[in-house]
């Protein structure tokens, strides 16, 4: 995989951990985003929206969801022994936590 640039003077290697920690903080807010958004639908309850749009998105926010826990828990995986079925919870903990330490991609005095 070629050199995307990186920071001048940054040392070998250290570019794709600091994309690794940029992805890694994405993904968790992304998946932070979604708890946020159907947490807020349930307790708005149904509202005037038609079903099949709420179908369509909460089907693609399950897919979304799902590839982020699974990829947390892969990682995690990484300092805990217990089989992936025992430690989903704990991913999903980091995954939230993760979430409030991401800077917001939108920042202060961005559009959005």
């Amino acid at each position: 995989m070629g050199d995307w640039g990186g920071a001048p003077g940054m040392q070998p290697g250290m570019q794709h951990l600091l994309l690794a920690e940029i992805l890694g903080l994405a993904m968790a807010r992304r998946a932070a985003d979604i708890l946020d958004r159907h947490r807020a639908a349930l307790a708005d309850g149904p509202g005037g929206r038609p079903p099949e749009a709420d179908d369509d998105q909460f089907a693609l926010d399950n897919a979304i969801f799902t590839a982020v826990l699974d990829a947390a828990n892969e990682c995690l995986g990484r300092f805990d022994a217990r089989p992936a079925d025992e430690r989903w919870c704990d991913a999903l903990l980091q995954l939230i936590q993760l979430a409030q330490v991401a800077p917001d991609p939108l920042g202060p005095g961005q559009p959005g």
